[in-house]
């Protein structure tokens, strides 16, 4: 059940965030939400109702404009506030974000988000060939391009052994490197590497003689050391990643009780600039009442790696359950109370019902400041949903905490969602269960 759908949801909190005592509310009488609904020109079919909302809407509520942007403005709009966007789908069901402790005067959401198409038009800049030399024989052999701005594609008619042919596509001429790699059949670990940097490519013409030497055999080690693992038992998964841009070149991992030690390279040229990432993993979302843990970060060459993972986030309300014995909770007093790592910059709930028809369908989120500590869902007003209350049936609850590193907290979750940063540094965690509701 991992990732629970692209969380999204409604929930109301009973203690928003403060800002620090003496300091100044940066919102005072005027909000913007801006949202991207309106990216997409069939946006009032695929959703025929979107309000934002602030607090429960009972004062405040506006549909979105032709603009996918909602605007109020009152005097009393100061500081902190909760904000919610109800989105009706063509289905009738309903898709509800809240944001808690809002102190910003203009926001851009990714609600109604879109990846957009790339209008770049691709040709053939190259046909590259070359040799990779070094091999052990006791792999398998395969090279591949490396850049951000052009894709490699194996020609139809396979290559000689100890060679390679790759067409080169891309809008433009320019540069790239070249990357190869010699793994095992049998469980495809990695056992040399190598690359060439700086190929000139462009004009469909044929680079020849880019031979790659696998002159990186994979007979180092990077020791790591996991601390806070005890709730989620003795073992962990680890990784160390090997990435050029946002492009991964290879990994190395293993199963294991801490300390670890993580095949790897030697750190020389060509890959003494490679960016490194160790990520440790240990327990799992399903498994209640701690869940599962992740750690992602950057490193470096010098060992031993030290990685924190979060405690666990606690739901004491509801009381989660598991697929084959459920939870149970009452309609009347509904209510979301939990404990997280105090180190977590926010956290995140997911609430979606079981139902058999898409127009019964429910998906509630919310991102709360680290502070915020219980949630209750309240009513939608009349007239922004087909329904506005919890109606009884199995629902499946997602809560996770999040850390992204000093002074980091929901606005960059905000922003990654936005422009995603697949090397970023985070530490989460992630607990799912089952509750009847009642």
């Amino acid at each position: 059940m991992r990732r629970l759908l692209p969380l999204l949801a409604l929930l109301h909190t009973a203690c928003a965030e403060k800002p620090p005592p003496g300091s100044t509310p940066k919102l005072q009488g005027s909000l913007t939400i801006h949202t991207h609904h309106a990216d997409r020109a069939d946006w009032r079919t695929r959703y025929p109702s979107v309000y934002v909302l602030l607090g429960d809407g009972s004062r405040f509520l506006q549909p979105l404009d032709d603009q996918g942007t909602a605007r109020f403005e009152d005097p009393s709009l100061v500081g902190a506030q909760d904000v919610t966007v109800v989105e009706v789908q063509g289905t009738g069901g309903l898709v509800l974000h809240t944001l808690l402790a809002v102190d910003e005067p203009e926001l851009e959401l990714p609600y109604g988000y879109n990846e957009p198409f790339s209008t770049a038009i691709e040709t053939k800049q190259a046909q590259v060939t070359g040799k990779v030399t070094g091999a052990s024989g006791a792999g398998t052999v395969s090279t591949q391009v490396v850049s951000e701005a052009f894709s490699g594609r194996t020609p139809t008619q396979t290559a000689p052994p100890g060679t390679f042919s790759l067409e080169v596509w891309g809008a433009t001429p320019g540069r790239l490197s070249l990357f190869a790699s010699e793994t095992r059949s049998s469980d495809h670990g990695v056992l040399r590497v190598g690359m060439k940097r700086d190929v000139a490519v462009g004009g469909g013409q044929a680079v020849t003689g880019q031979d790659i030497a696998l002159d990186h055999p994979v007979d180092q080690t990077l020791g790591v050391t996991v601390t806070g693992l005890e709730p989620y038992g003795t073992r962990v998964n680890a990784f160390l990643t090997y990435s050029e841009g946002t492009q991964e070149l290879f990994s190395t991992g293993t199963t294991s009780t801490p300390p670890l030690s993580l095949p790897a390279i030697a750190r020389t040229a060509p890959f003494d600039t490679t960016q490194m990432r160790v990520g440790v993993g240990a327990g799992d979302e399903d498994t209640l009442p701690a869940g599962f843990s992740e750690a992602t970060l950057r490193v470096g060459a010098a060992s031993p790696v030290a990685v924190t993972l979060l405690a666990p986030v606690l739901l004491s309300s509801p009381v989660l359950g598991t697929r084959d014995a459920v939870g149970t909770a009452s309609r009347d007093g509904f209510a979301f109370r939990w404990s997280a790592d105090p180190t977590a910059r926010f956290v995140k709930l997911a609430f979606m019902n079981f139902s058999r028809t898409g127009d019964k369908f429910i998906f509630w989120d919310v991102l709360a400041p680290a502070s915020t500590t219980s949630f209750t869902p309240f009513q939608l007003p009349e007239g922004v949903a087909p329904r506005d209350t919890l109606e009884a049936g199995l629902y499946a609850i997602e809560a996770r905490s999040l850390d992204y590193g000093d002074g980091h907290g929901v606005w960059d979750y905000i922003q990654y969602s936005l422009n995603p940063d697949p090397l970023r540094e985070q530490r989460e965690t992630e607990v799912q269960g089952y509750v009847m509701v009642r």
